[in-house]
Order: structure tokens, then C-alpha cells, then sequence
């Protein structure tokens, strides 16, 4: 009986197959490891770019599918490395390999150049990062959205939210390490939504969104919470940026009987703001719910927790009364909520509180 022993170029490749979609990165480990290249390098950002395709004349693999696209580039001539790359819903992901460090500075540069990093633009988009759980774990979707200014905007709150708002929306605010949790809340047309877009362009230069559509996931799951929470610590041009996490219709992960409705996922959250998880990460937590804050766990709002908590209010007539002079708006208002003053403004019927008891 003969051992056969298997070559330095060869591998067995554990990870799920099952995509179909992974040729390019066992090619890529092939010729890693046939090259003997010391050096290597992942980079992971949000792109502006829509496909690789001004990549192919340096490819010497590429693949088309249906989560993406993906290259494997030989750079020898022009950096001295070699690189595999893919994208996949608006984020470009790349591995560099190369005989020196100062090869993989140059690569990474050939990349950053051709694929260029989405970044908030003057004509007031605001990139955010969408991120879910699925059958492969944590997945992150970049799309730029557009934006108000907090001036544009400021005049569409009653004064007691304004004169909230007016700390956090100003250009020269930055948190100060007295607690990491924003809390939002108020009954739904308050204007929560618009403020949140507003903020994005007012921290645009210092801090990075990050929206969580499966909260009950993100909380329950570990990997996907550090995964999230941990993401931009290789990304130099991340570095000593903030990351406001942005959690909505979130009552029932904080109300009073959290423990007992979603296990863990409290005890999770109040550690990301200031417990152990916490300690040394520019994390802000921004929570958005509908609920009253008095339904809310007392844990999370206990003072030195929260570093803002903003109850937004409909308008009492004076100031409906104030803001349809403002606005121009032709006819009595009333009072009630932003979106209500917005509907009667464009001509729609507002419904009064139905009437209780008997008549004839």
C-alpha cells in the first residue's frame, strides 16, 4: 500500500460550495501559494462603481452571479501583486497578496482608484450601510440616500422638539462618552424619520450609518452583533470614525418586560452602549420607537445611559397656527402631527376623533 501525500498547491476547501460561485477564490489561493507571496491584505468598502468590468484586461478570472460579480486580477506589471476582488451589493471586497508591503500599498491604491469609495456628496446624499441576516450571515447593503439640512428642516418641529434636536444637529457637536444611547420616541407623523435623515448630513464627516433591519436578530445572535459592531476596525480610512447604529419599531426589545419577551436581547444592548462589548468603541446606539418612553425597561433609560432622549409631540394650535403663517398655507390647520399639517396643507381630509355615546 502506497501513501500518496498531497502537493503545497493543493487544498481542501471546507468552507459551503454550494453557491457555485467560488472558483475565483480557489484559483486565487492556487496561485498564492505557487507564487510563495508573504504579504497579504482584505479591504472591504461601499463603492460608487456599478460592476468590475474596467477590471477584465487584468483579469485572468471573473465570474458573473446572481449575489454579485467577482475578478481575479494579476497586477504583477502594474503593482507587483496580485489581487482577488468581488462585489456585491454596493460594497467592493478585495484580497491583495504581494512580495512587499509597499506592493500591497500600491495595489490597494490601483483599486481605491478605479473603484471609488461612496462618500456623502455636496448635492446632500448621505451614504448608509443595510444590514440583515441570512443563510451565509451578516450581510451589508450600501445605497446613498438624499437629505435634508437640519436648517431646511427646523421649522417643521414644535419648539419643544427643536430646541432638542438643535444640540445633537449642531456642526460642532461630538459625543462626549456620557452615555451612547439616543432615544426617539413619539406617536408615529412626529417627524422622527425626517430628523434621522437630517442627522446623517449634520455628522456626515465624523460618522458612518449603519441601519439594522432585524433587530431581534442582531441582538440574539453574537456573531452577527460583533460582526456589525467590529467591521471597520481594518479600514484605515475608518478609523477614529463614530457608528451610529439605527434600531426602529424596536418597543418590544425595550419595554419593561424585555427579559421575558426576547431573552438575552436587553442585557445585549446595554452592554453594546456602555457595558464590556462597549468599552473602547465609537458606537452610538440611535433607538426609534412609537412607544412611550414611560412603557420603555428603566434600565435603558436610567440617567448616564443616554446621551439624548427626544420625545417628539404633535403641535399644540399656537404653534399649527405658527407654522401655516410660516409655510404659506391657505386655511385652518388645527394642530396634531407634522405629517397631519403636511396632509391638510396638500388638500386632504383630515378625520376627526369619531364621537362616543348616543344620538338621534
Amino acid at each position: 500500500m502506497h501513501e500518496t501525500k498531497a502537493s503545497a498547491t493543493e487544498f481542501v476547501l471546507s468552507h459551503d460550495y454550494n453557491d457555485g460561485g467560488r472558483g475565483y477564490w480557489a484559483t486565487f489561493l492556487k496561485d498564492l501559494a505557487a507564487r510563495g507571496l508573504p504579504h497579504e491584505r482584505y479591504l472591504h468598502w461601499n463603492t460608487t462603481a456599478d460592476n468590475l468590468d474596467d477590471m477584465l484586461e487584468y483579469a485572468t478570472h471573473s465570474s458573473k452571479l446572481a449575489w454579485g460579480s467577482a475578478v481575479l486580477l494579476d497586477l504583477e506589471a502594474e503593482t507587483g501583486c496580485v489581487a482577488a476582488v468581488w462585489m456585491a451589493a454596493g460594497g467592493v471586497s478585495a484580497q491583495l497578496a504581494a512580495e512587499t508591503l509597499a506592493a500591497l500599498d500600491d495595489g490597494e491604491a490601483f483599486l481605491r482608484e478605479r473603484l471609488p469609495k461612496r462618500e456623502a456628496t455636496e448635492n446632500q446624499t448621505v451614504p448608509i450601510a443595510f444590514w440583515s441576516y441570512g443563510c451565509h450571515g451578516p450581510a451589508e447593503t450600501s445605497r446613498s440616500i438624499d437629505v435634508p439640512t437640519w436648517a431646511d428642516i427646523q421649522g417643521n418641529y414644535p419648539s419643544r422638539v427643536g430646541d432638542q434636536l438643535d444640540g445633537l444637529m449642531s456642526a460642532e457637536y461630538r459625543p462626549d462618552g456620557r452615555g451612547q444611547l439616543i432615544l426617539w420616541y413619539g406617536p408615529p407623523g412626529t417627524g422622527k424619520t425626517y430628523s434621522l435623515r437630517a442627522l446623517g448630513w449634520q455628522w456626515r464627516t465624523w460618522c458612518s450609518f449603519h441601519y439594522v433591519t432585524d433587530p431581534e436578530l442582531f441582538f440574539g445572535r453574537s456573531d452577527y452583533m460583533l460582526h456589525v459592531l467590529l467591521g471597520d476596525e481594518y479600514d484605515e480610512e475608518e478609523e477614529g470614525k463614530w457608528k451610529l447604529l439605527i434600531l426602529e419599531d424596536t418597543g418590544e426589545l425595550l419595554a419593561a418586560d424585555a427579559k421575558a419577551q426576547t431573552g438575552q436581547g436587553l442585557s445585549r444592548l446595554l452592554n453594546v452602549v456602555d457595558g464590556i462589548i462597549g468599552q473602547g468603541l465609537r458606537v452610538i446606539v440611535l433607538v426609534r420607537t412609537n412607544d412611550d418612553l414611560r412603557q420603555l425597561h428603566p434600565a435603558v433609560s436610567r440617567p448616564g445611559r443616554c446621551l439624548a432622549k427626544i420625545e417628539f409631540v404633535p403641535f399644540t394650535p399656537k404653534e399649527a397656527e405658527e407654522w401655516r403663517v410660516r409655510n404659506g398655507v391657505v386655511g385652518d390647520v388645527g394642530a396634531g402631527t407634522l405629517a397631519t399639517l403636511f396632509g391638510v396643507a396638500a388638500g386632504d381630509d383630515v378625520f376627526g376623533r369619531p364621537q362616543v355615546g348616543f344620538t338621534l
